[in-house]
């Protein structure tokens, strides 16, 4: 091919997709592969092979490593850590693999340029700003949403969409049908007694939260059939309480505290007990800890292990009924994600913090 059109043809390729009209911009600007729609309905080309991937900003990551895609994972994003104690289940299963490998700062243009990947997988949230780094970084940039859990078809959709995208289609499709068999496991066999109620607290979301950092929209109840005492607040996300007025009225039977913020929260119970010991879960000794729920992004593994483990305490009856027993369940959850994986609940919960220790306990106060 003439020089002189190789060049003309790669300016107005950019000039395309910096408009938002094409996203066909490989690094050797040329246009191959398919056309596939990410998460932000973006039509984005992707080369034919795809040898090597920069997974950067929330989530991205642990997306990419529920396939063998993350073989092809190059550069970690600098924001990763695969350093001492850890919350995210993903590290701890990578770190085998993705330890040492060169960092990047996603901030850092010149520094992604000189990565030289073929993919670049983002959770950036605005079209416009992932316009923007496949503009700069000069290589396709597919979007991934960090904020999507297993009650949306959103999440799912978008297992299918990697799938698609890696070239692993029946993957992904082993993990979707996975996830979803064992949530009906628990809605059609767990059903604890209708007035169970339970508070969600210490939460880890834009700061790390203590007792009064709760959530209206806890899957683990949801599921598992317990009222939530903070859903008629209604957020989605994890948001803090003024004061512990609302958990003193409601009075739940059962409270479940994060790992992220186990430590602050069973502190302040320590140091509030004068107004806090009328709560029915506080003074029946029914207080747990789960595993971190929210850390840089969502943690979808842990999630659907602290699924079986609040249906585990809510309807212990049932649990034992059908043989089940929650480390063996949270192992096959391990398993789902990580197929051959040694890594084993018992490794995660050594390996997370918490009240005197990581992992899904009750909490002797």
């Amino acid at each position: 091919m003439n020089n002189k059109f190789v060049a003309i043809f790669a300016v107005a390729v950019i000039i395309l997709a910096s408009a938002g009209v094409v996203y066909i911009l490989t690094r050797d600007n040329s246009v191959n592969g398919d056309t596939i729609t990410d998460a932000r309905g973006r039509e984005v080309a992707v080369p034919d092979e795809i040898n090597s991937i920069l997974a950067i900003k929330s989530c991205s990551l642990q997306l990419v490593s529920y396939f063998e895609a993350v073989n092809k994972v190059e550069y970690i994003d600098i924001n990763e850590s695969f350093v001492g104690t850890d919350s995210r289940t993903h590290t701890l299963v990578l770190k085998g693999l993705l330890q040492g490998l060169p960092v990047v700062d996603p901030d850092n243009t010149e520094a992604v340029i000189s990565a030289n990947v073929d993919l670049i997988i983002s959770s950036s949230v605005d079209v416009a700003a992932l316009n923007e780094e496949q503009r700069k970084y000069g290589v396709p940039v597919f979007a991934i949403n960090a904020d999507v859990e297993f009650d949306s078809d959103i999440f799912f959709d978008q297992i299918a969409l990697l799938g698609k995208l890696f070239g692993e289609e029946e993957r992904a499709e082993d993990i979707v049908s996975g996830i979803k068999t064992m949530i009906k496991n628990i809605t059609d066999n767990v059903h604890p007694d209708e007035e169970l109620s339970a508070y969600a607290c210490g939460m880890n979301f834009r700061g790390l939260g203590g007792f009064l950092k709760t959530t209206g929209d806890y899957l683990p109840f949801t599921y598992s059939g317990i009222r939530n005492v903070s859903d008629s607040m209604n957020n989605k996300q994890p948001y803090d309480l003024a004061n512990e007025e609302p958990v003193n009225v409601s009075k739940p039977k059962m409270i479940f505290i994060d790992g992220m913020g186990a430590t602050s929260s069973v502190n302040f119970i320590h140091d509030h007990m004068g107004t806090l010991a009328s709560i029915t879960a506080i003074s029946a000794g029914d207080v747990y800890q789960t595993l971190p729920y929210k850390s840089w992004g969502t943690n979808w593994v842990n999630q659907l292990i602290n699924i079986y483990y609040v249906a585990s305490v809510a309807d212990v009856d049932t649990f034992s009924e059908l043989g089940w027993n929650f480390e063996d369940k949270a192992n096959e959850i391990i398993q789902l994600f990580y197929p051959g994986t040694d890594v084993t609940y018992s490794d995660i919960a050594g390996a997370q913090a918490g009240y005197g220790g990581g992992g899904c306990k009750k909490i002797i106060l």
